[in-house]
């Protein structure tokens, strides 16, 4: 795993890159946006262990050496550092790459052979930046893989070239999904539009994850972007009273105030008990003889003796 942490690069006059952190594993392939292109250069040389940064630390794995860094790195294409030369044929590109690989000379493969194997020799003798620019990142690609200490490669500006996004990001998708399974980081002054994989820009001191929409709504902190309404609370219904007793006396209430009651029940959907409506004065007048109840025992006795 790539690990760089706070890095910056300082020119002679002026601060290349500003502090960046960003963290590449084996098998991905991360875009980084960075202008302009001086400073796109500055901070392939870091990352790939070429040039020591300014502040910060850059490490492959657990070791923070940059010895360790730069055999494990390939820096490709990088302008005025080691792109492909205008005088150069692509035989004669093939054949330098070869001839520096680590290890004695009668185990590295033959230039011939290795063109022939690799489907270059069409092209051989061809000047080298009149090459395709796909087929121009594929050979450097594959030249690259040559080593077996390259773990991690470093592209600088390969979208500076005269070719569709699509097919160096296909290119690079193909390398990391390898058997070698290579961490790939693409440093580019735009990032495609389709691109849907992890990026970082220039300036960014922390390490972004790769998250889905849903957790990239969520501040660092955890606070939500956009603030939820506040939820209304729930009203409670009022409790019967144990002992309901109706009143002695009760005032008519007013029509407006019975239908703004009735209304607020409809809409709170509570369970309020009935109004009871007071006796009329003629029917606690209603005299005995209309009134259906039971004499009394006094009553009726006193009916005998008077018969």
């Amino acid at each position: 795993m790539l690990i760089a942490d706070s890095v910056s690069v300082k020119g002679r006059h002026d601060l290349l890159v500003s502090p960046t952190s960003l963290q590449v594993t084996r098998g991905e392939v991360h875009l980084v946006v960075a202008d302009p292109q001086i400073s796109r250069t500055a901070l392939a040389l870091a990352l790939s262990g070429r040039m020591k940064p300014s502040t910060g630390t850059v490490s492959w794995g657990h070791a923070d050496s940059l010895k360790t860094l730069r055999q494990h790195t390939a820096l490709l294409d990088s302008p005025e550092v080691n792109e492909p030369e205008s005088h150069m044929k692509v035989r004669d590109l093939i054949a330098e790459d070869l001839a520096l690989l680590p290890g004695p000379i009668w185990k590295k493969p033959r230039n011939k052979k290795w063109t022939a194997l690799h489907g270059f020799d069409d092209v051989a003798k061809d000047w080298a930046d009149s090459l395709d620019p796909a087929r121009r990142l594929e050979l450097q690609l594959l030249l690259a893989a040559e080593d077996s200490r390259i773990e991690l490669i470093v592209l600088d500006s390969p979208d500076r070239h005269d070719m569709q996004d699509d097919v160096w990001l296909d290119l690079l998708l193909e390398f990391a999904g390898s058997n070698r399974a290579f961490a790939i980081v693409a440093i580019v002054s735009n990032a495609p539009y389709e691109w849907d994989g992890p990026i970082t820009y220039l300036g960014s001191n922390e390490y972004e994850e790769f998250e889905s929409p849903e957790e990239a709504t969520t501040l660092i902190s955890g606070e939500p972007l956009v603030e939820e309404p506040e939820q209304p609370e729930e009203l409670e219904e009022p409790e019967e009273p144990e002992n309901s007793e109706a009143p002695a006396e009760l005032e008519e209430p007013d029509k407006t105030e019975v239908l703004s009651q009735e209304s607020v029940q409809d809409e709170l959907d509570l369970d309020v008990p009935e109004t009871v409506e007071p006796k009329s004065a003629e029917q606690e007048s209603t005299p005995a003889e209309h009134s259906d109840a039971v004499p009394t025992v006094a009553e009726d006795s006193d009916a005998k003796e008077k018969e």
